[in-house]
């Protein structure tokens, strides 16, 4: 019951924190759940992500290169922060032992978020739901951030005092179901600095630590899991490799090509390439009716188009239809130069699978998307992205609007 009643109190300070009502106590999702039809009551198999709010830099810092070897000192890894340590070492193991049917099989510690793989193994008591599980996560986390910020205010060990002994951990920690794994690191590494005191916010409440909400995954397909688990994994490298290789891994929000907005993530250098070519094929063969990629036609056209890809021509397709994707899997395999235009739009924080992300990586592909799409159905929207894919093989002119800039200047 006091655990209840430090959420609920929790979840009111919250609400009050933005300035906004305290919200009501949900039963089963949250504005940023994927999966609306999903009750979050019932066993289930999820990866849980929860960002810092205003993604300050608080559980540690990333050591280590993109070129170290897996497995060594050299390799990116995150050195935990004094609170990193105590969400790993002291709030991440309260989950099972307040709710025993919850493991947490693995944990993937970065500088501003969290991932958690866990495991609901049976359903839940009367009133109790997954939600309520990360909330009360949340809470510790939060408690142990401001029992962190007074100790170094009293003179306890402050977070450059850690960072001289070199105490570096591994974030790579598997817990619960699993064989344990933890390892602690030997990088000497900075750890994030924190205030000397905690701001007060509104009416002189303490700051949460996390965003309001977390998104979650449902792992429910096969080789889904064994993804997940090497996409957390992976999360440090491919952090410093967007650190090491800024060029490469280029976020903009407002490109314009030729009339057009587009946001854009990789490697812009793509766009200035001399020759760059239309990948476009329509579902069905417009003679006899077969699906296009089973035609002799499509088979020659293909080739033909990988050919001229090896030689310095960059493929450009929305790789909506069959034989579209189909071309841009096997330029990806091949490592060759492709721009890829995506209804899904790219935000501050967006990114891309990790296949395209290593591609991004390796200066061999430029995502875009474009800000505006009028169609309204998918087969219009499927000609418009075609009709975009033609507008920027033959456009002469690229510029970059900066809006952070402008605004700063007004």
């Amino acid at each position: 019951m006091e655990r209840e009643e430090t959420e609920r109190k929790e979840e009111q300070h919250e609400g009050q924190h933005k300035g906004l009502q305290a919200p009501r106590r949900e039963t089963i999702h949250n504005q940023h759940r994927r999966s609306f039809w999903h009750d979050y009551r019932q066993k289930g198999l999820y990866m849980i992500t929860m960002v810092i709010e205003g993604r300050k830099r608080l559980f540690g810092t990333i050591v280590g290169h993109a070129s170290g070897l897996p497995g060594t000192d050299e390799a990116p890894h995150v050195a935990l922060s004094v609170l990193g340590r105590r969400v790993l070492e002291e709030e991440v193991p309260k989950i099972h032992r307040y709710y025993p049917m919850v493991e947490v099989w693995r944990v993937a510690i970065m500088p501003d978020h969290i991932h958690l793989l866990v495991r609901v193994s049976g359903t839940m008591a009367e009133g109790k739901h997954l939600g309520m599980v990360i909330r009360g996560f949340k809470t510790g986390c939060t408690r142990a951030w401001w029992r962190w910020q007074d100790e170094t205010g009293l003179g306890g060990e402050t977070p450059n005092t850690a960072a001289k002994r070199g105490e570096a951990t591994s974030t790579a920690a598997t817990l619960g179901g699993e064989a344990p794994s933890t390892a602690a690191g030997t990088a000497q590494g900075t750890v994030a600095d924190v205030p000397k005191a905690s701001p007060l916010g509104k009416e002189g409440l303490r700051p949460v630590l996390f965003e309001r909400g977390y998104h979650d995954r449902i792992i429910n397909r096969p080789g889904m899991l064994e993804n997940i688990k090497r996409y957390m994994e992976e999360n440090p490298l491919r952090a410093r490799i967007r650190e090491e290789c800024p060029q490469l891994m280029e976020r903009q929000l407002h490109l314009w090509i030729g009339r057009r907005e587009y946001a854009a993530f990789g490697n812009l250098f793509l766009l200035k390439y001399p020759i760059k070519e239309q990948v476009f094929f329509h579902r069905k063969d417009p003679e006899t009716g077969q699906p296009t990629e089973t035609t002799e036609a499509y088979r020659k056209e293909h080739d033909r188009l990988l050919r001229i890809a090896e030689e310095g021509t960059v493929l450009v397709t929305p790789g909506i239809s069959k034989g579209e994707s189909l071309v841009v899997n096997d330029a990806l395999d091949a490592r060759l130069p492709l721009i890829i235009i995506q209804k899904e739009p790219i935000g501050e924080y967006w990114k891309p699978s990790e296949r395209r992300f290593f591609a991004c990586a390796a200066g061999r592909l430029l995502i875009l998307a474009p800000w505006s799409l009028d169609g309204a159905t998918d087969f219009s929207r499927f000609h418009q992205l075609n009709d975009f894919a033609k507008e920027i093989c033959e456009a002469t002119e690229m510029r970059i609007l900066n809006y952070s800039e402008l605004k700063a200047q007004c």
